[in-house]
């Protein structure tokens, strides 16, 4: 009798919501290690540091250069990034049993809670609910500093039992609602130590706040143009002795198809974004250089709405690739309208300031070739609207070596991305009107290219990277959106890791930065994160127990100042911070499906050392102590 292999019941996978991507087509495997059982801050999950402004929720500006922001319309708001689940970062849950997850952080000596609560099952054969909820709270150490955001999101996808035709619907909702103090008055207090109560350092705004609610709705859906399976008919004669009669049967045989038509995709999407400012001393010195202000009582407000219709077809038919796909087509049309309203001043209304419409034909090609070598291409081209002739091609070379076992180079895989990009600007930075700000520029198309050279061997992973831009926009020292004229560089040398040598388990991240012109653009010449582990097992093996260090830093540099009524950093040559050790120790312990953990966080102030700006004008939050529970629940 043959071994009967046992299946996981605890084994979570998920899917992206994203349909229409040969990467996104297997399903993905959810993190329970509890090497990141501690991570609850939005802000640690990628390789990059963030400026940001004393208390976790608040407004943040990534210290690494990107040039990857989509061309066409820009809905997103940058300082609010991670803390935001649009359609692009819904997942759905697959699981043999009900899947839950619980997590809860709190705080020592004060009210800050965190909690986030996933939940998938399968309802109905083929039909899997899947929902996440997420509250961040925090009062802030300082005066005006609080943060309270949620986002909540729900979606079924249903697929058919003969896998032609796949259905996806989901609903989401953010709020973030932080107070603005537009950073201590007096940087001197804080890093001479003058007062031990942080909640007594004088502050710019004692009235202001920013509220945001980005919300969506949509579907997707795709249908197979042939079924997955082929009938084939079988024809035979049998023969009868000393009979002239010979007996025809036929019998049906069911194999895959080899070749299919592919598959049509169709999506629809709807998204509103509602962004208001409140201040009620408008007047304050803090807002003196700016515009002549138009009343005392701010309260700015832009709502945009933005529908979405995408057609596109694939030839990946009913194939699961996450890697190594042999051949992959793909071609498609985008209709997107937009609607932009804000609050006028002189009228007391909010109205409709413009609308815009957009189509964005895309496609692309991947090819394997024998076996070891990649080729990867994508386009984009917008043919309406005022960022018309915008495009985005990108490709990929991505070379593995060595076949054979016994191979050094089997596991180095080196890949070449090129990425060359046309760009208008955004309607943020072509016409704006507040209270305390009025714009209207003529700013003509930024041109991007991007060259990246990099290399995976085993668990490290590096590379080097250029970014050359032609009339960068950017927000000048006035807060305003300037256009440089002329070439910029950006040059990059990175790297990664995350390995386990026996008991010790470590992941970091380092980058080394140039920029040409540093009128323009400010960045660390250096940052990185170290996270180091040991796990030891304890009670006969019935728990882990797994203390972690974890060291943020980044060299002296002038970080980009904020400005809390425009929600955007702009450049400032004053200030230098900087060259300061963030450490965070934790303590985590596993006992089957639950990680609890207790944290001391920014512990390097025991030194004395109170230079721990991670903005102008904004410290580092403080030591604190935080428990936490990870909890996965099946049933």
């Amino acid at each position: 009798m043959g071994q009967t292999l046992k299946t996981d019941s605890t084994l979570v996978t998920f899917y992206p919501t994203n349909f229409d991507s040969i990467s996104l087509s297997a399903p993905h495997y959810l993190d329970t290690s509890t090497f990141h059982a501690n991570h609850f801050n939005p802000l640690e999950n990628n390789h990059t540091l963030y400026s940001t402004l004393s208390n976790v929720g608040l407004a943040h500006h990534a210290m690494r250069f990107e040039a990857s922001k989509p061309i066409g319309f820009d809905m997103a708001i940058p300082t609010f990034s991670q803390l935001i689940q649009t359609d692009k970062d819904l997942k759905t849950y697959l699981s043999l049993l009900p899947y839950s997850k619980i997590r809860y952080v709190m705080t020592a000596g004060d009210k800050e809670q965190h909690l986030n609560f996933q939940f998938g099952r399968q309802i109905y054969q083929g039909l899997y609910l899947s929902f996440e909820y997420d509250n961040h709270y925090s009062p802030g150490a300082y005066t005006n500093n609080k943060a309270d955001n949620n986002y909540c999101w729900v979606n079924f996808l249903y697929t058919t039992q003969n896998q032609r035709y796949r259905a996806l619907a989901y609903w989401f909702r953010n709020k973030i609602d932080v107070q603005e103090n537009g950073g201590i008055c007096y940087d001197s207090v804080y890093t001479n130590h003058q007062e031990s109560d942080n909640s007594v350092i004088l502050t710019n705004l004692n009235n202001a706040s920013n509220y945001a609610i980005v919300s969506g709705a949509g579907f997707q859906h795709y249908f197979n143009l042939l079924p997955q399976f082929k009938t084939n008919t079988v024809t035979s004669t049998d023969t009868i002795k000393n009979d002239s009669i010979s007996p025809v049967t036929t019998t049906d045989s069911i194999t895959p198809r080899r070749f299919t038509l592919g598959r049509i995709n169709h999506s629809f999407a709807y998204q509103r974004n509602k962004l208001f400012y409140n201040e009620t001393s408008g007047a304050l010195p803090f807002y003196a250089p700016y515009d002549t202000l138009l009343k005392n009582r701010t309260t700015d407000t832009t709502i945009i709405h933005k529908y979405h219709n995408s057609f596109t077809w694939n030839s990946l038919g009913y194939q699961k690739y996450s890697d190594n796909v042999p051949f992959y087509l793909y071609a498609g049309i985008d209709y997107d309208f937009y609607k932009i309203k804000h609050y006028d001043y002189l009228e007391d209304s909010t109205f409709t300031d413009r609308t815009h419409s957009q189509v964005i034909l895309h496609g692309g090609v991947i090819m394997n070739l024998f076996g070891l070598t990649t080729i990867t291409g994508h386009a984009q081209l917008v043919t309406l609207g005022y960022q018309i002739g915008d495009f985005d091609l990108r490709g990929q070379w991505r070379q593995r070596f060595g076949k054979q076992e016994n191979h050094w180079g089997k596991d180095l895989t080196v890949y070449f991305d090129i990425d060359l990009k046309r760009q208008s600007p955004t309607w943020f930075e072509t016409q704006y009107y507040s209270n305390h700000f009025r714009w209207e520029n003529d700013f003509h198309a930024a041109t991007y290219l991007t060259m990246d050279l990099h290399g995976q061997y085993k668990f490290l992973h590096a590379g080097v990277k250029n970014t050359t831009v032609n009339d960068f926009i950017y927000f000048g020292t006035d807060a305003r959106p300037t256009q440089h004229d002329g070439i910029i560089s950006i040059s990059e040398i990175y790297g990664s890791a995350s390995t386990t040598l026996w008991r010790f388990q470590l992941e970091g991240f380092f980058s080394l930065n140039y920029v040409s012109n540093k009128d323009v653009l400010h960045l660390p010449a250096f940052q990185s994160r170290l996270k180091v582990s040991f796990a030891q097992p304890i009670f006969k093996r019935a728990a882990i127990l797994q203390p972690s260090i974890t060291l943020n830093y980044f060299t002296k540099y002038y970080a980009d100042a904020y400005m809390p009524a425009l929600r955007t950093f702009y450049l400032q040559n004053d200030v230098l911070i900087g060259n300061y050790p963030f450490v965070d120790l934790a303590l985590a312990i596993n006992v089957k499906q639950a990680d609890l953990f207790v944290q001391y966080s920014n512990m390097f102030l025991l030194t004395g050392n109170y230079n721990s700006f991670i903005a102008p004008h904004y410290p580092m939050r403080d030591s604190k102590i935080f428990f936490g529970i990870n909890w996965r629940l099946f049933n």
